[in-house]
This record gives C-alpha cells, sequence and structure tokens, in this order.
C-alpha cells in the first residue's frame, strides 16, 4: 500500500513537472481567447483536457484519482482558476460551507435558539450568497409545482437565469 503511495505522488510530481513544461503558449492563448465567454475555459477544451488527465492516472482510484485530476487540469489551464480554494469560490465568492460556517459562528456569538437561531442562520446565509437564496427558492417554487427530475433543473435554471437579469 505504501509503495502504491509513492508511485502515484512520483507519477502526480512528474505530471505536474511536464505540463508546466509542455507547450504553456498553446494553452494560454487558448485560454485569453476563452476569456470573453461566460465559462473560463471552453466545455469540449476542459472534456477533452478531463480525459485525457484520467488517461495519465488510469492506475489511481477515489481521494487519489480526485487530487491527481485536480493537479492535471490546473496545470492544462495555469491562468484560469478552475475550482474553489480557501473558502472563495473561482469567481470570488464565498463558497456555501464557508458562508454557512461564518453565519453559524456569528449567530452563536447572540446566543440564539430554536426558530430565532434558524431565522438568523438563513437571513445571514441570505445575505452573503444571495445566488444560492435565489435558486433554492426557484426550486421550491418548482418542486411545488410537482416537477421532478430533467424538468426541475430546467425550471430552476431558467428561474435562475430570470431573477438575475
Amino acid at each position: 500500500m505504501r509503495s502504491i503511495f509513492i508511485v502515484s505522488a512520483f507519477v502526480l510530481s512528474c505530471t505536474a513537472a511536464q505540463a508546466q513544461t509542455a507547450a504553456p503558449s498553446a494553452v494560454n492563448a487558448s485560454t485569453v481567447a476563452s476569456s470573453a465567454s461566460d465559462e473560463p475555459v471552453p466545455r469540449a477544451e476542459r472534456a477533452k483536457a478531463r480525459q485525457d488527465c484520467l488517461s495519465e492516472n488510469v492506475a489511481l482510484s477515489g481521494d487519489d484519482l480526485r487530487a491527481a485530476m485536480r493537479l492535471c487540469l490546473q496545470a492544462k489551464f495555469p491562468g484560469v482558476r478552475l475550482y474553489a480554494q480557501d473558502g472563495v469560490t473561482r469567481d470570488g465568492k464565498p463558497t456555501a460551507v464557508a458562508a454557512r460556517a461564518a453565519c453559524k459562528d456569528e449567530v452563536d456569538g447572540r446566543k440564539l435558539e430554536g426558530s430565532q437561531r434558524v431565522a438568523a442562520l438563513t437571513a445571514c446565509f441570505n445575505a452573503r450568497r444571495p445566488d444560492l437564496a435565489q435558486r433554492a427558492e426557484c426550486r421550491k417554487e418548482a418542486r411545488g409545482k410537482g416537477l421532478d427530475g430533467a424538468d426541475l433543473r430546467k425550471a430552476v435554471e431558467s428561474c435562475a437565469r430570470e431573477a438575475k437579469g
């Protein structure tokens, strides 16, 4: 087991080193060209990079594979922030987990209990992440209409787009 871990760490370090030295100008040109769109990296380009990374790390699984894929993908697109780090999403908002934790600490300091605590936690989270609060409202409305599965996702997406625009 230990030797597998050591070998996988070696493979990860070699992969990262190769990715840093392998044609960064081509990758940077594609990321600069795609920065004008809503997505930092076009979906097709991400899918191809994901397949490449998966084929490079075929021997790994679970958390090891997840970590290797994250390193590999980030190395393929060095100028683009692909993942949330340190409690901040790639677009600069606090992650839901970080927002909940901050709200919990804030409300714990006020020593509220019961329904007052729930209301304070909800208000705090809605203030920190109004986009997620809006999506939750959209989801609640769609479920009230009896939607489920793909129809639910479509309804939530369209509702969130309308509220955003």
